[in-house]
Formats: structure tokens, C-alpha cells, sequence
């Protein structure tokens, strides 16, 4: 089924959703007399709805948080969630979704209240469980209603992630429960994805299990949640660009219903142009209407994960220890150790991908081919991985002389940093749990960007893909990279400089205009955008992910664009944040 097929299909049945949601609020009399505690009446999801059995899917007002008066009750303990939902499959094929595709997952989650949020312990993980989809609890909200006889009411997003893939689907739940343990049916539902490949719905009142309990790190989870939330870039409206900056013309700008570049708004997951320090934003809308908690709505990014952790792993450790990038792979990576190909490649060449190694020298072909599916993305085991990661592609050319994108080069990457890490820092020591979390801390990321993917055996994090965040971690950690990493003290300031560089780095990636250097693509803006004016071999690092994702970063603008709808066309963006925004250069 070809990508505009599979696009139109979703608009198609994003309207049905729509409109289905739309009569189920204002047809459903029997849900009419449930006051809330403000005097506004609950017509969805009512305390009737959350004691039966029944199911049904609701606009998303019905899991948005009604008042910020005290709760009577206090959450402290495990939910425990089980059921079988109703499944319906939006777009794609059946054939494509994993085996037990329409069973729920494991869900037992700890969870403590502050006010009026309720916070999970643990935000970060990557895969739980064995079976099809794994489940991620965000920070949602409790509150009180007139109607919920001496319950309260508490609701959070959830985002489902695939074993073994980047593909993710986001949720919202919601229940009733008191302090002695007693509570309702929790009602589930999918309201968006952030997967290309299909959509599905995923709904209903499933059975639950409250069992409180003090959390004796109470006091550090709150601690860690209101450091996070301090690190929240201010907000305003995207359409607030065109009258903080009056020559923007908001139709260049991917969001916008009539824009050159447009992606629909339910293939826009999170679109956000960071100026002077603030955040001009849209894309919160799902199916069933805007999502309550957006900010902590996450985005499986794909290959953001080759700039966000296989460039910083390998800046960071420079930095630490001079000489790591210069590494042989086949000296760190022992599935590579005994390979003539792997002679003289380096760490850096890895990063790179200009290995010299590879089967096509055409863009794409190697990575779309058979061979990488079936011995690199359907395996879970570090050890297959590495191994067609060695042995998949013959040898071509000299190393660093020529870049062929390959995921497989990146997750080398990841791979090498992994052994580094166990000979410097302790063979417990994990590179993405101890030299990459807790730069992400120092630099104000959610604890969900701890979630990466991992192997199944040694638990190492991939180097090519699988992060999870938010938009906020995705402009943050630009700004960072941007603004405080060379002169701070966590990476390597010269592999900085390079990424933020105006100049020619890198290698021509097979793809027209555009380098590949240190696991950023570099446009060559200077050459067919507006900043020719900064000369015409003038280059913009560009962070990419499939589905869409695309992050521009300029010395005064963010661009960044999170969606699953295929589209990646950014220059209309470019040329008018340079022509009516910020006309500043790239620094050599």
C-alpha cells in the first residue's frame, strides 16, 4: 500500500473517529446527571460507566482534569490493569502487527500523588514483558466530582511500545478509587500513534487492582518530577509567531491547513519553533480531541537516537577519555574482532557510516533490503544484531572515503560504547544508563528519555534507534547542544563545534544537498534556501527520523517537526524563519 494511500486513509478514519465521538457526548442522556465538583455536569465516563462492564470510546475531555480543589482521597501504592479491550485496526494491515496484537500488555505500576498529579515511579523504560506491546505510564492528575459518591478521580496518558520496534501508540486511562484500596474499572483508550506502518483503536473498561502502600522514595520521585517541570520551555501558540514576528507567513510552517509543506493534523505529533527561549507549539490534537496532558505525550523518534545518543555517547567519552572515537570497532565489539572488513575502521567512521562497507553505494537500498529485516530488525538478541551488523555488508572501499546510511553502522556505535564503559567504568556499567542519563538530567530531559529500546539478552541500549520523548526533551536537547555544549563540560567541544559548524563536513550522503557527519544530516541550505546570503556551501545540521521527524537547528531558531505522516519538506519553514525571524549565520 503506497504512503499516500495509507495517509488518506487516516484522515478518512480521523473524521469517522471524529464524528463518532461527537454523538457518543452529546446523545448519551443517561450520562447527563453527574455534577461535577465545580457545577459542571460529566456527560462521559461516569461513575455509573466505571463500575459496569460495558465499553466505549470518549473525547478526550473526559480524562482532562476538572478542578484543582484538594482530592478526599490519596493515591499511594501498585495498579495492577487487566482485561482484554475491544480492538479495531484504522489503517494499515493486520499481517504487519505482532503476534498478540490485540491482548494488553502487563501493566503494574506504582504510583504516588502530590496535589493534584499523579506521578509514576517509573517513567523510563524501554520494553517490559514478552509479549506484543509494553506500557509506558505518564504523569496524569486526581481530582474530586460531585458525582462520584466519595471516590476520586484520577487519569493519566500511557503510551504503548512495540517489542522490539520504535513504533508507539499513546493512551489515556482513567478510574475511581479510595484510600482503602477499593476502585473502578479502569477505562483504556488509544487516541493517537506515532507509527507510520498502522493505527488502531484499543478501548474499554478493563479490571483493576489498587493495593496501597507507603513509597518510601516518595519525597525524591516528587523531587525529580518538579525538576523536570522547571525545565519546561515556555509555551505559546504557533499562531503567536505571526504576531510576535508580523512578516511570518504562517503557511510556510508545516502545521498550518494551507501550508506549502502541510502535514495533517493527525500526523503531527509535535511541532515546535523555539525562539528568544520560548516555544511556539501545536500539534496536541488527537482523534478524540486535544490531549490533556501533552506535554507529557511521547514520541517513539527513530533515528533522532543517532544524534540524541550515538553522537553523544561518543562526545561524551571523547571528552572523558581523548582518543575513544579514534577506537577500532573490531577492537571493542567482539562479534567484529576477527573480520578483515573491520581493519582500520574506526568509532568515528562508524558514526560516520563510512565504514566502507556496504552492498549498494546507493542511498536506501541497503537499508530497505530483505537481508537488514530479517538479520538486523527482527532479531532481539545483541548477539544476531552485531553479528549481521559485522558481517551483512562486504567490503567496498577504504574507511571514512564514502557514507552509505546503514543502522547497522550506528548500533556498532552503541555496541563499542557499551565494552568502553564496562573497561572504564565497571563491568556493571551500562553507556546509555551511566553516561547518558544523567547528561540528559544536567540538561533538563524527561525521565521518559530514559526509555530507549534495548537488546533482550544484554539489555544494551540501540545505537540507531528507539528513543521515546517529548517534544519539550527534543527542543531542550537541541538548545543545549546549540547554546551550552562547548563551553560546558560534558562533551567533547571540538565534535560540538563540527555538528554546529556552517562549513563542509562530512561525506555526500547519496541524497541531493545534503552530508552525513557525526550522526546528523547537513543541509546545504546556503545552496537552495534563503541563507545563500551566508554563502553558498553554508550547511545546517539536521537532525532526521522515519515517519517525518525533523529537527532544524539554527543559531537563533529551533525547528522541530514530529510526525508519522511520511513528510519531511522543511524549506518553506527555513526560508521564512530566515527572511522574517532571524537572519543569523551559522559560525564556521
Amino acid at each position: 500500500m503506497s504512503e499516500l494511500t495509507l495517509i488518506s486513509i487516516k484522515m478518512l478514519t480521523a473524521m469517522l473517529f471524529i464524528l463518532t465521538a461527537s454523538l457518543v457526548f452529546s446523545c448519551s442522556q443517561t450520562d447527563l446527571n453527574k455534577q461535577g465538583a465545580q457545577g459542571s455536569y460529566r456527560q462521559q465516563a461516569t461513575f455509573e460507566y466505571l463500575m459496569g462492564d460495558t465499553s466505549r470510546t470518549f473525547s478526550t475531555e473526559a480524562f482532562a482534569q476538572r478542578n484543582s480543589l484538594p482530592p478526599r482521597n490519596r493515591f499511594s501504592g501498585s495498579l495492577r490493569i487487566s482485561g482484554s479491550p475491544e480492538f479495531s485496526l484504522n489503517y494499515g494491515k493486520t499481517d504487519d502487527l505482532p503476534i498478540n496484537y490485540a491482548m494488553w500488555p502487563l501493566f503494574n505500576y506504582e504510583f504516588i500523588q502530590d496535589g493534584n498529579r499523579l506521578i509514576p515511579i517509573d517513567r523510563g523504560h524501554g520494553f517490559i514483558g514478552r509479549g506484543a506491546w509494553s506500557v509506558s505510564a505518564g504523569v496524569g492528575a486526581v481530582w474530586d466530582e460531585a458525582g462520584d459518591n466519595g471516590y476520586s478521580r484520577a487519569a493519566f496518558p500511557y503510551t504503548m511500545k512495540q517489542n522490539n520496534a520504535n513504533c508507539e501508540h499513546n493512551g489515556l486511562a482513567t478510574f475511581l478509587f479510595k484510600n482503602d484500596g477499593s476502585i473502578s474499572k479502569v477505562h483504556v483508550q488509544n487516541v493517537a500513534e506515532t507509527c507510520i506502518f498502522y493505527g488502531f483503536e484499543f478501548y474499554g473498561n478493563l479490571s483493576a487492582t489498587y493495593t496501597p502502600h507507603v513509597i518510601t522514595h516518595a519525597a525524591t520521585v516528587i523531587n525529580d518530577r518538579n525538576t523536570e517541570e522547571s525545565h519546561w520551555l515556555p509555551t505559546k501558540p504557533l499562531a503567536d509567531l505571526a504576531i510576535d514576528f508580523p512578516g511570518v507567513d504562517l503557511r510556510n510552517y508545516g502545521y498550518a491547513v494551507d501550508a506549502v509543506d502541510a502535514v495533517d493534523a493527525d500526523d503531527m505529533n509535535g511541532y515546535g519553533i523555539l525562539v528568544n527561549g520560548t516555544s511556539y507549539t501545536k500539534g496536541c490534537t488527537t482523534r478524540y480531541g486535544t490531549h490533556p496532558y501533552c506535554m507529557d505525550k511521547t514520541i517513539g523518534v527513530y533515528s533522532f537516537t543517532k544524534s540524541m545518543y550515538a553522537f553523544m555517547v561518543v562526545a561524551a567519552l571523547e571528552h572523558r577519555y581523548p582518543g575513544f572515537k579514534h577506537e577500532l570497532i573490531k577492537d571493542l565489539v567482539p562479534e567484529c574482532a576477527n573480520d578483515s572488513r573491520w581493519d582500520g575502521v574506526t568509532v568515528e567512521h562508524a558514526l560516520d557510516m563510512a565504514t566502507g562497507n556496504y552492498a549498494s553505494a546507493n542511498y536506501g537500498v541497503d537499508e530497505d533490503s530483505a537481508a537488514i529485516v530479517t538479520g538486523f530488525f527482527n532479531p532481539t538478541t545483541r548477539r544476531a544484531r552485531a553479528e549481521f551488523s559485522c558481517t551483512g555488508w562486504p567490503k567496498q572501499v577504504a574507511p571514512g572515503t564514502y557514507h552509505v546510511y546503514h543502522t547497522t553502522d550506528t548500533e556498532l556505535v552503541g555496541y563499542a560504547a557499551a565494552t568502553f564503559a564496562n573497561k572504564k567504568l565497571g563491568s556493571n556499567a551500562k553507556a546509555f544508563d551511566d553516561v547518558i542519563v544523567p547528561i540528559f538530567d544536567a540538561i533538563g530531559l524527561s525521565h521518559y528519555a530514559r526509555g530507549i529500546q534495548r537488546t533482550s539478552d544484554t539489555q544494551d541500549a540501540w545505537g540507531g534507534y528507539g528513543l521515546s520523548v517529548t517534544l519539550n526533551d527534543v527542543l531542550r536537547f537541541a538548545k543545549y547542544l546549540r547554546d551550552d555544549a562547548i563551553n560546558g563540560n560534558l562533551l567533547d567541544p571540538e565534535m560540538v563545534k563540527e555538528v554546529l559548524s556552517g562549513s563542509q563536513h562530512g561525506l555526500y550522503a547519496q541524497l541531493t544537498h545534503f552530508h552525513y557527519d557525526n550522526g546528523f544530516w547537513r543541509f546545504h541550505a546556503g545552496a537552495v534556501s534563503a541563507m545563500r546570503a551566508c554563502g553558498h556551501l553554508t550547511q545546517i545540521p539536521v537532525m532526521s527520523g522515519y515517519g517525518g521527524h525533523t529537527t532544524i537547528i539554527l543559531p537563533d531558531v529551533i525547528i522541530a517537526q514530529l510526525t508519522d505522516g511520511g513528510g519531511v519538506g522543511f524549506l518553506n519553514t527555513l526560508n521564512d524563519v530566515f527572511n522574517n525571524i532571524s537572519d543569523a549565520c551559522p559560525p564556521n
